[in-house]
């Protein structure tokens, strides 16, 4: 099994009890640079591993190939982690390094444990609280709209297909135990504490 663990924005008391225990249970753990290495170290003996920051896209497609491969086998045989700052599914390199061994390595089990990422990090330190809706980007075009307090799923789901947004997935009360996820064709209604996340097809 592979498990993608946030280590916060990089302050050690803001990694999560269950992030923290992960690091102790796995065999072995995988970090992309000395920051979330020292992030990690009072819990593991992280082992970083090189994702370069170049242009080439042959010579990194080897390397992703490569890393993927060097996780995958240990995660073969036992618990691995791999360790990002931030959250682990939000702008992370982990995001892709999961895509590579899925294609490369399909029998490996991949879970995620979520951390504080950017969003509500930059929300406390600047001190402005983000009651509204507002966009995260990097500059690429927009792929996928989060609908909060989504109580009408089916009304929301046919106006974000309008927008060309088809894939849709609703969770209900998510990290309880009364949590439920459904995926594709979406209830007429829902409870208070629903989220709707929204995908254009790639």
């Amino acid at each position: 099994m592979l498990i993608g663990i946030s280590l916060g924005p990089g302050d050690p008391q803001l990694l999560t009890f269950k992030a923290a225990a992960t690091l102790k249970s796995c065999k072995r753990v995988y970090v992309p640079g000395e920051m979330a290495a020292e992030l990690a170290r009072p819990y593991s003996s992280p082992q970083i591993l090189d994702f370069p920051m170049i242009q080439d896209e042959l010579e990194l497609k080897r390397i992703w190939q490569k890393n993927a491969d060097i996780i995958a086998q240990d995660a073969g045989a036992s618990q691995v982690g791999f360790a990002c700052i931030g959250d682990i599914n939000t702008f992370s390199t982990f995001s892709h390094l999961k895509r590579v061994i899925e294609e490369r390595h399909p029998g490996i089990e991949i879970q995620t444990i979520p951390g504080v990422g950017v969003v509500p990090a930059l929300a406390s330190r600047f001190d402005e609280p983000l009651e509204r809706s507002f966009l995260v980007s990097d500059g690429s075009q927009v792929q996928s709209v989060i609908r909060i307090k989504a109580t009408r799923p089916r009304k929301l789901a046919e106006e974000l297909r309008e927008e060309g947004y088809e894939d849709f997935t609703l969770g209900m009360r998510l990290f309880t135990p009364e949590e439920r996820i459904v995926r594709g064709e979406m209830p007429e209604r829902s409870e208070y504490f629903s989220v709707l996340l929204a995908r254009r097809r790639e």
